[in-house]
């Protein structure tokens, strides 16, 4: 099965309860996000949905885009 290369890849991350202390829904949604590892840029993306969990935990929903963008 190939992949849509226009459709964007999004994928799920799960955060710990405490990640509450550190942002709310309103700021996180259409927040860039960003991993590197020894100051080299792997992945970015933007933050595009914010699901609450029933243990309190929350799941963010993160459509990535490539890191030279």
């Amino acid at each position: 099965m190939e992949q849509d290369s226009e459709a964007p890849v999004r994928f799920t991350l799960p955060m710990k309860p405490s990640f509450r202390e550190k942002t709310d829904r309103e700021r996180a949604l259409g927040a860039p996000i960003r991993w590197s590892i020894d100051g080299d840029v792997m992945m970015q993306g933007v933050v595009v949905d914010w699901r609450d969990e029933p243990d309190g935990s929350i799941t963010l929903t993160i459509e990535a885009s490539s890191a030279e963008d």
